[in-house]
């Protein structure tokens, strides 16, 4: 949660981040001090993902009434932007036309050569292999009432016309789950906690079955060949936005669940982050 923190607040301003916590926590108070946090009660987790995602996609909402746009990702997801395509958050917003935006995603991940990642620094400073991938490929922010969901967005509202998405060059998701495996031990030993508190409305299996979900990611990296960053990117710009996955029932579109589409080793420019 700091490297959040550290990012967003940089590039956006800490008075403008706003941070919901599931539960009191006295060390995200701290590591996010000059943030706006929102506390929410952990009573129970019965219906954990429908209810969060329905308060998420409200308090979003009521965000708009204040910004222009609106970023949400997880504490574990960082939006790169390449310097020489834009700018900034805001010289993207500001060329940005269309009403929500999606990115290429990136599995961020620790090899076995790699140094332990210390407090205070830039994990780009320290890992440098990645996965693109479809799954991560996300919807991240909204200019609209357009809800987030199931990595993707609700594009149909009210009206008859539908919301649109860009899917900008040069701006990517860096997923860190896999960036730091001491890390991942402890996030995994609370995922499998929720996944199995026998309610309904629960996380599925890459909760439930946390550690084999990350080996079976380790081992599968570990077989692909390496593809240089600009013909890796090239590839997921080619197959990406071009086979968006539309559900019909409810309007959502979302990028096509392509675990490993290359792996690559990330420019130089991400350590400006």
């Amino acid at each position: 949660m700091a490297q959040w923190i550290r990012h967003y607040s940089k590039h956006l301003g800490i008075e403008n981040l706003y941070v919901v916590v599931h539960g009191a926590d006295e060390k995200v108070n701290e590591i996010a001090a000059g943030a706006n946090i929102w506390t929410i009660p952990r009573e129970t987790l019965e219906g954990f993902d429908k209810r969060r995602n329905k308060m998420l996609n409200d308090f979003q909402s009521g965000l708009l009434q204040f910004y222009h746009w609106v970023i949400r990702t997880d504490t574990d997801e960082l939006i790169c932007i390449d310097p020489d395509v834009h700018s900034s958050f805001q010289d993207l917003f500001s060329n940005t036309t269309d009403d929500t935006v999606f990115s290429i995603g990136l599995n961020v991940y620790e090899q076995p050569t790699d140094k332990e990642m210390p407090d205070g620094v830039s994990v780009f400073t320290r890992r440098t292999a990645a996965v693109i991938t479809g799954n991560y490929s996300k919807a991240w922010a909204v200019s609209v009432d357009a809800p987030l969901m199931r990595h993707g967005v609700k594009l149909t509202n009210v009206d008859s016309k539908p919301y649109t998405y860009a899917f900008p060059i040069g701006v990517y998701l860096a997923h860190l789950k896999f960036a730091n495996i001491a890390a991942l031990a402890d996030v995994n030993a609370t995922r499998k906690e929720v996944a199995r508190a026998g309610v309904p409305g629960l996380p599925g299996w890459g909760w439930k079955r946390a550690d084999a979900h990350a080996m079976k990611f380790f081992e599968t990296a570990e077989t692909l060949e390496l593809t240089p960053w600009n013909d890796a990117v090239a590839k997921a710009h080619a197959l990406i936005p071009t086979d968006m996955k539309s559900e019909e029932g409810d309007g959502v579109v979302r990028s096509p669940g392509i675990p490993f589409l290359a792996k690559t080793t990330l420019p130089k420019w991400f350590r400006t982050y």
